[in-house]
Parts: C-alpha cells; structure tokens; sequence
C-alpha cells in the first residue's frame, strides 16, 4: 500500500512482523498483528517504556470531544456504537486480538478515533463481553409503516416484551438513526422486524434493515416477523430470503391483509410471550 498510494521505494520501506521489537533510542515499540480490526492489515503498536498501546481503529468512538475517556459522558454508549458498526462482524478476529494483547501491561490505549483510554481495565471489559457474543434480556424492535397496519402489529408485541420484563429498543426506520439501531443490536438476545408489502417485496427500509443484520452479523437468537399487505404479499418471503443463512431462530411469523384483527392482536401478542421465554431461557 506504499508503494501503491505514495511511491514510497521498496529499499526504504522495512517490514514489521508480529511481536517483533524495534529501538528508537529510549523507546522500544513492538508489533502486535490484528488483522481486520478492521482493515487487513492492521497491526497494534505497543511503546513499552510507556505501557502505552496504539491499537488503531480498535477500542474507539466516534466522538470529537474529549481527549480521555473520563471526559465523556456515557463514554460506553458511544464505543458500543462504535463497536456495532466497525466491529461487530469481526468478533472472531476481536477474540483473537485480545488475547494476545493479555500478557502486556496497559496503562493507556490510544485509538486512532475518540478518546484516549486512560481507564483501561473499562474498555477492555466491555469489548471482552462484546467481541463473546454476550447479550441481555432485550429485543430490538424495527419497523417501517405505510398506512399504519404494520406500526398496528408492532406495538402489541413490544408491550408484551416490556410486560414479561424484557429491555425493548424500539425504532421507527423513517425516522431511526442507523447508529443508535446498530448499538442496540450489539447486546439483543433478539429481533421484531416489522415489514409491510410494496410491490410483492419488503418496504425498502425493512430491507435495508434486514441486510443490516446479515452484513453486521450481531449476535441474535430469535427473531419475530411481521407483515401486512394491500394489493399481495410477499414481504415475508422476501425477509425470510435474505435471513435464510443467519442462524436466528423465528419464533413468529405473520402476513395479513389490511389492519390486524382482534385475532391476530391475540397471536401477535402469544409470539410476545413465547420470544420472551426464550430470551429469558437463553444463557
């Protein structure tokens, strides 16, 4: 990439393996390899005098404020946004990472994005829980809505998970930030996605949403799917294909035609009570 982006000549670039060392004269850095954390080639720098670690985009925020962790108020909310959108498909390469970063002692962790950790021991632990897959009594709830059926279909169902005790984040995709959505998604036993038909397919926003999930590749177990239609439908299927290689579990799926019924409030309402045992079931 030197030599591709910069010309920098071949007989002045010398190559750094990992764990080896090199003396600046006082300061000694060494190489630790991460790759796809998150570009291939990237590569932690330790300055051990310093017990000061650059770990790249690794451990960062997207927050221009603050040169150190303590600086910012709810310092977690944005790392684990940041997590959920850099780094959450990259959680085999993250467990990797942090293993071979164990042995060293870290007094500072400096980012390339957000503030510099100075707290370490907190950032560690969290990105430990995030890059297992570890995740709480919660569901993620998503919708998009045209004449309001399908907004009809989720609210009972997000009342019933609050009711049995289950932590609900509920979004609106015309108005939800995508950020936020990603966040919540890091630490959701599960997932509501509300899709009404256009065109014999997904609204275009339950689309975006559900190959959000396959591409970010959070760590859900069950899902919940709901759909509602004028003209045909579809939609379902369309979810279901673009869901077909994840490994969620759907609980509940319904398609209906028009408003839901008194009925369907009743079965929408039992998906409720049955995707809240199985969070509450799942370890």
């Amino acid at each position: 990439m030197a030599q591709t982006y910069y010309m920098v000549p071949a007989e002045r670039i010398q190559i750094a393996n990992d764990q080896e060392t090199i003396s600046l004269g006082g300061k000694t850095l060494r190489f630790v390899e991460a790759p796809m954390l998150h570009w291939p080639e990237t590569m932690f720098t330790y300055l051990q005098e310093n017990r000061t670690l650059f770990p790249c985009d690794f451990f960062g925020s997207h927050v221009a404020k603050g040169l150190y962790d303590d600086e910012v108020e709810d310092l977690l909310v944005h790392a684990q946004r940041y997590w959920g959108e850099i780094m959450m498909p990259f959680r085999t390469m993250a467990q990797k990472a942090l293993e071979k970063i164990k042995k060293l002692e870290i007094d500072i962790i400096a980012p390339s994005h957000g503030p510099i950790h100075r707290n370490t021991e907190r950032i560690l632990e969290a990105y430990e829980k995030w890059a297992k897959g570890e995740t709480k009594q919660k569901a993620t709830i998503v919708y998009a809505t045209m004449w309001n059926n399908t907004e009809k279909m989720i609210h009972p169902i997000a009342e019933t998970l609050a009711s049995e005790g289950i932590e609900t984040a509920l979004y609106n995709l015309a108005f939800a930030d995508i950020g936020d959505l990603t966040k919540d998604l890091v630490d959701s036993r599960a997932i509501v996605l509300g899709a009404p038909t256009v065109l014999g397919g997904a609204h275009p926003l339950a689309v975006y949403a559900t190959y959000l999930v396959k591409a970010l590749r959070p760590p859900l177990k069950f899902g919940v799917v709901l759909s509602s239609y004028g003209w045909g439908g579809g939609a379902l299927k369309h979810v279901q294909e673009i869901l077909g290689s994840s490994k969620i579990e759907v609980v509940g799926a319904m398609e209906i035609n028009g408003p839901p019924t008194e009925g369907n409030i009743k079965q929408i309402v039992e998906f409720g009570k049955m995707l809240a045992r199985k969070i509450k079931e799942q370890v």
